[in-house]
């Protein structure tokens, strides 16, 4: 486990199918009241790549998530966005189509099946896009999260897309699958190793294990981002003198963590270091003036300072 800080005193607790379920009805209203269901159809061009946002559903994110947010100045933001002080704020889960020439790949996969009928909607995405799943070549993974990976997997467990290689960092496989880093973890966790697993045996001998930035085709890289987990990574898209980072879950809330960037999830492994992360790549994002994207951002956009934090600008349509 990276760091010196332990994650068995997570509210891990607070995520749960039940939570999830209870906050759905909710979610419609806060959706609209938030203004944010514009991206669901666009398609961010770089260079010759097409990288297109799949919507999984909505994230019911309670403040008690971003224990720092559970306070008077995380009440003011959700109420500045026109949401209610205590929360829920509905937070997308994305994964991401890309497209090249004839490739076809995936940036994540989404929830799959575990947490109910209001997530998982990604193979419905794809379907109407007219895309069956054994056209997927290969599936780049930024860590092996439930809400990231569980979609790799058919109900039953079988691999839903036959054909794709899977993309990991080789520490996230590592971690994933070492029993001792799910004895150190709370119970709670147990789900998230569950999943790992599964998907690891469903695509075994078709996994690719990649090491620190590394090709995964011309034009793309995976760039390490630890800290949320060990091996988690973002993508790089270059071309035509274009760029887009896809950040993974270097932010949750784009309300309360773009301004309050020292605030953290409950799921970040190493709090610390995905602090320092979370800072290197917003700094680079100003200096650099690099457009990014999120599996929890609505938008693609670009990152000013802003105070003591940043500011997320979100791209025209």
């Amino acid at each position: 486990m990276h760091g010196s800080r332990s994650p068995v005193s997570l509210a891990l607790p607070c995520l749960t199918r039940r939570t999830l379920l209870g906050a759905a009805p909710l979610l419609p209203l806060l959706w609209s009241k938030a203004a944010v269901a514009t991206a669901a159809a666009a398609i961010y061009r770089v260079g010759a790549f097409e990288v297109e946002p799949l919507d999984d559903g909505m994230f019911p994110l309670e403040p008690s998530m971003i224990p720092a947010a559970d306070s008077e100045a995380g009440r003011a933001l959700l109420t500045a966005a026109g949401l209610p002080p205590n929360g829920p704020s509905p937070e997308p889960v994305n994964a991401f189509l890309v497209r090249r020439g004839t490739r076809l790949c995936l940036a994540d996969a989404g929830c799959g099946t575990l947490f109910g009928p209001d997530l998982g909607r990604m193979p419905t995405a794809l379907s109407a896009r007219g895309i069956d799943p054994s056209r997927i070549d290969a599936v780049w993974l930024t860590h092996l999260h439930v809400d990231h990976a569980g979609g790799l997997l058919l109900p039953g467990g079988a691999a839903r897309f036959p054909n794709a290689e899977i993309v990991v960092q080789d520490a996230e496989a590592v971690y994933w699958s070492d029993p001792a880093s799910r004895s150190r973890a709370p119970a709670e966790m147990g789900p998230f190793f569950d999943t790992a697993l599964a998907v690891l045996a469903a695509y075994a001998g078709r996994i690719r294990r990649v090491t620190g930035h590394a090709d995964l085709m011309p034009g793309v890289t995976s760039v390490p981002l630890p800290g949320h987990t060990p091996g988690h990574a973002g993508l790089l898209f270059e071309d035509g003198g274009q760029r887009l980072l896809v950040w993974g879950d270097v932010i949750h809330s784009r309300i309360l963590q773009i301004p309050h960037p020292d605030w953290s999830v409950i799921w970040d492994l190493d709090p610390a270091e995905a602090l320092a992360t979370r800072r290197r790549v917003l700094d680079r994002a100003v200096v650099e003036g690099l457009a990014v994207a999120g599996m929890h951002l609505t938008n693609r956009g670009h990152i000013e300072r802003s105070g003591a934090g940043y500011a997320f600008i979100a791209s025209p349509p």
